[in-house]
């Protein structure tokens, strides 16, 4: 899951509109309307999900609420919005939400989760263990770990894990045609940026620095600070001394 950096209130991003204006926005404390969120988010950290990292159209992402306005959640402050496809805000509901859990713009996500071949995700386990069960509540509250022929598997509308595991052939794919010089990192990335799946990338191309350089640079919000650029762009610890570093 890639872990971002969110604006705060007060900072400007800039963003053109459907009348193809040039919009220059003052992030706000509070949207009454929580909608007028979606263009700066997007701005901010790229039209994907926050969760499963599908890229969407911008009309079809929602701006989820990470504390339920059902559950006492503030429908209208900027801390509490990430951007959501249908589908993992679906799945998310209306839980009861704490500091309990792992968040792309609080903690390493991409830290805090393993991706494999399979389509299938699961926390990491040589995280510190209670870096390991705040990952699980994020897993369990999103569901990203249905997979087919497990006892809690995916709804028939729910295609997640394979559009994980289609990411991962792709890549795998790529990644020999770019050593074989039949691509170029700027096809790479044109790729990831249309359909998303930037963690299946990151990981695929693993010991390629230049590629993972750019899935970094070019990916708006992506919080680099998250990766050692002397260590291949490993993850490193994103609240080093805390309870929980991740």
């Amino acid at each position: 899951m890639r872990p971002v950096e969110k604006k705060k209130p007060g900072d400007i991003v800039r963003y053109t509109d459907s009348n193809n204006q040039e919009i220059e926005h003052i992030i706000q404390e509070n949207y009454p309307d929580y909608g007028d969120a979606k263009f700066p988010l997007a701005s901010n950290i790229g039209q994907y999900c926050s969760y499963c990292e599908g890229y969407e159209k911008i009309h079809s992402l929602e701006v989820e609420h990470m504390a339920a306005k059902a559950k006492g959640g503030s429908r209208t402050a900027w801390n509490n919005f990430l951007l959501c496809c249908k589908i993992c805000n679906t799945v998310k509901g209306v839980e009861v939400i704490n500091d309990d859990f792992h968040w792309p713009h609080l903690n390493n996500t991409f830290y805090s989760f393993v991706y494999d071949e399979t389509g299938r995700v699961k926390v990491n386990d040589s995280i510190p263990a209670l870096s390991q069960v705040r990952a699980q509540n994020l897993l369990d509250l999103t569901g990203l770990h249905r997979y087919p022929g497990d006892a809690n598997g995916p709804t028939p509308k729910d295609f997640r894990w394979k559009y994980r595991y289609e990411a991962w052939k792709l890549a795998t794919d790529w990644k020999l045609k770019f050593l074989d010089r039949l691509i170029t990192e700027d096809d790479i990335i044109s790729r990831v940026k249309d359909k998303g799946q930037w963690s299946i990338w990151f990981t695929v191309f693993k010991g390629i620095d230049s590629v993972r350089a750019r899935l970094i640079s070019d990916f708006p919000g992506t919080c680099a600070s998250c990766f050692d650029a002397n260590n291949h762009y490993e993850p490193i610890e994103r609240n080093p001394g805390s309870p929980d570093p991740i």
